[in-house]
Order: C-alpha cells, then sequence, then structure tokens
C-alpha cells in the first residue's frame, strides 16, 4: 500500500490513477494523519461485504432515491429559535 501526501496527490494525480488502475491503494495523508484511501473499483464493495459479515456495517437494502440531494425539505411550522426557546423554558427561571 502507498502512501501520498495531499499535495503531492494534487501535484502528481495521474500517477497515482495509474498505481491504483494496476491494482495498489494509496493512502491519502493529511498533515501526517489518514484522511482517505484511493482503491481499484470492485476493491471497496468488497471490504464493505467483510464489514457486513462481521456486523460492524449495515449494507443497503435498496439504492437511494435520484432526487436524494435535491429535494425540497419540508418547512418547519415553527422556528428553530422557537423551540429551543420551549425546550429550555425550564431552565430559564
Amino acid at each position: 500500500m502507498k502512501t501520498a501526501p495531499v499535495t503531492d496527490l494534487k501535484n502528481r494525480l495521474s500517477h497515482y490513477l495509474r498505481l491504483v488502475a494496476r491494482g495498489e491503494t494509496v493512502t491519502v495523508l493529511d498533515r501526517g494523519k489518514p484522511v482517505a484511501q484511493l482503491t481499484p473499483p470492485g476493491t471497496a464493495s468488497a471490504e464493505l461485504q467483510q464489514l457486513a459479515r462481521a456486523g460492524l456495517a449495515r449494507l443497503p437494502i435498496r439504492k437511494p432515491a435520484r432526487n436524494l440531494w435535491t429535494r425540497q425539505l419540508p418547512k418547519a411550522k415553527r422556528s428553530v429559535a422557537a423551540a429551543l426557546d420551549q425546550d429550555r423554558e425550564d431552565r430559564l427561571r
């Protein structure tokens, strides 16, 4: 497994993508701490399956809705401030 600082990854992205295409896994480091991994396609799902078998993750039951990130959320009936005031009513006295 290779490691790459964020700055080096930005400067040499094509190089690291070629490594990943050959089957390598690249761990991305930000200030010396791992923050991400680049893995070949299919590898992550195998690892996820392994985590699910160990009981450490749950696999999705179905695909998310197509409008998951773009849909309009329902409008609140009252403001957040009013809800917090009501919740903290007993502490204010």
